[in-house]
Order: C-alpha cells, then sequence, then structure tokens
C-alpha cells in the first residue's frame, strides 16, 4: 500500500519556495497537483499574497538522489485562491503545463474513521536544503474540530517543517483526505492558561481535504 502511494502521488508532490529580493530561491513548504488543469494545494500559513512563488517537481526518475542540489528547475505559479481560515491555498501554474495525474483524487473525510491507516508525502527537511522526498506511515488517531470549526485529523507521525502542505492519503483507498499542517500542539488548539508548560507531543494534524472543493469551485472547476 505504501509503494502505491509513493507511486501515485511522487510526481505531483512538490517543493515550493519563493523568490527573494536576490533572485534567490527560498524553500516555503510542500504542494501538490489536485487539479489536471494546473492547480496545487499547500498550506496557506506558509506563504504572502505579495510572494513570487516557484514550484520543483520531484526528479522523474526512481532511485537514489542527492540530498540537495545546486540546479533547480523551478516552474511559476501565482496565488488563485487562499482559505486563511482552514489553512489552505489553491496555486496555479502561472504557463501551461502538461500533467499526468491519477483520477479520483479528493477522498470523503466523513468515512475515515480512527484507526485507519495513512500516509503523508512531502519535502521534510526543505529548510535545511535536504529535497529528498519522504514518505512517511501513520494511523488516524482521531478526528477534531478547531475553536473555529475546521475539521482535522491527528495522527501518530511526527511531521518536519517542510511536510507542511503535502497530502494525507488514506492507504484503503489511496485518496487525498487531508493537507498536513505540521505538528499538533495542545496550547493552540485550547485558551491558553496562565503558567501552563509547553508539551511537546509526537502527534501531527492535517486539516480535512474538503474545504479544497469550494477553493476549486470558484476557479470554475469540477473537483476529481
Amino acid at each position: 500500500m505504501l509503494q502505491d502511494v509513493h507511486m501515485r502521488y511522487r510526481n505531483g508532490c512538490m517543493k515550493l519556495f519563493k523568490t527573494d529580493s536576490r533572485n534567490q530561491l527560498v524553500f516555503l513548504a510542500s504542494a501538490f497537483v489536485i487539479h489536471p488543469q494546473g492547480y496545487l494545494l499547500t498550506v496557506a500559513h506558509a506563504i504572502s499574497p505579495d510572494d513570487t512563488l516557484m514550484v520543483v517537481p520531484a526528479p522523474a526518475e526512481a532511485g537514489f538522489h542527492p540530498v540537495s542540489s545546486e540546479a533547480l528547475a523551478a516552474i511559476p505559479v501565482r496565488l488563485a485562491r487562499m482559505d486563511k481560515e482552514r489553512d489552505m491555498a489553491l496555486l496555479a501554474f502561472t504557463d501551461p503545463v502538461e500533467i499526468t495525474m491519477p483520477d479520483h483524487v479528493i477522498g470523503v473525510p466523513e468515512n475515515v474513521s480512527e484507526g485507519n491507516g495513512v500516509a503523508s508525502l512531502g519535502f521534510a527537511f526543505g529548510f535545511q536544503c535536504i529535497y529528498t522526498q519522504v514518505l512517511q506511515q501513520a494511523v488516524i488517531c482521531a478526528k477534531m474540530r478547531s475553536t473555529n470549526e475546521t475539521n482535522m485529523f491527528l495522527f501518530d507521525s511526527r511531521v518536519h517543517g517542510g511536510s507542511k502542505g503535502g497530502p494525507l492519503v488514506g492507504l484503503d483507498d489511496l485518496r487525498v483526505i487531508g493537507i498536513v499542517s505540521g505538528r499538533f500542539d495542545p496550547l493552540e488548539a485550547t485558551p491558553v492558561v496562565d503558567g501552563t508548560e509547553p508539551m511537546p507531543t509526537s502527534f501531527s494534524y492535517a486539516v480535512s481535504i474538503e474545504y479544497a472543493v469550494p477553493l476549486l469551485e470558484k476557479e470554475g472547476l469540477e473537483p476529481i
């Protein structure tokens, strides 16, 4: 199953960068293709509306790859839609690109139960300039709703910063059920009490993919 997830999504999961004042690429997060007409998803908190954005695909061939690369074939993208409340951003390729992607990508979050197996895909160590795509296995531990009524999945894998924006894929049907948002911090999920000590956890969370649907529809696209 994990090999199937990797084969299905590895080419569509990309590194997301912005260009700085010196025209250098600065890593921001992971992103993944969500529609064949040239649209990708990532986390909203990683980008700003005025960023000049680029994505870099994973190497097309399988096998061992250098941990970093001096030459990155960056492709320009633009911010199409953003939902800050749900921490979700829809990007679009600036120029036409040829996209081959699987059918039936968007899953049904309400059908996911605690105990279901999942996998996340992303560039975990991108902030350390290590651009190797990383696949992690996990189990859905809880289905939660945040204080702003956002549906989230809690899973038992400690993702690293560069994996934010990557897909969380259900192992039963190989569909995307969420966007990885980062490690779960219970102090961010509840009102802070004075004197409360930090509580590091080994859990991570993903925002339900359902919030991508209205973003796609606002672009005149039919979710697949």
